[in-house]
């Protein structure tokens, strides 16, 4: 292999691997020092029930499971799994993310969507 072509490997390694860091670095700070987060939960129809609007709140997956979990702003434990998308709310652009979810905002209300 010749030395540009070495160089030119490096080179994209380093950027691939980037892209790649940035998103578990992401994931890694809000899991650990909480973030802002839509989590909605869907029955068998596909139709939203529950959601949730959390501000500065640490969602983690739960080891060998579908589930998630966090502590409300009562200091409740809340556990679920099952159908559900949630999406971490980028620079204060909530009704971006309620979309990135197919939900419509103003119908999330402490924990229950509103129909």
């Amino acid at each position: 292999m010749k030395t540009n072509q070495r160089y030119l490997l490096i080179i994209a390694l380093f950027l691939f691997s980037c892209v790649g860091l940035e998103k578990s670095c992401s994931s890694c700070n809000a899991s650990n020092f909480g973030g802002d987060w839509i989590v909605v939960q869907f029955n068998t129809a596909g139709t939203p029930f529950n959601c949730w609007k959390m501000a500065g709140v640490s969602i983690s997956n739960e080891e060998g499971s579908d589930g998630i979990w966090w502590k409300n702003s009562s200091g409740h434990l809340v556990h679920i799994s099952g159908w559900y998308n949630r999406v971490q709310v980028r620079g204060g652009d909530w009704s971006a993310a309620a979309s990135a979810v197919g939900i419509d905002l103003k119908k999330c209300s402490e924990g229950v969507y509103k129909e």
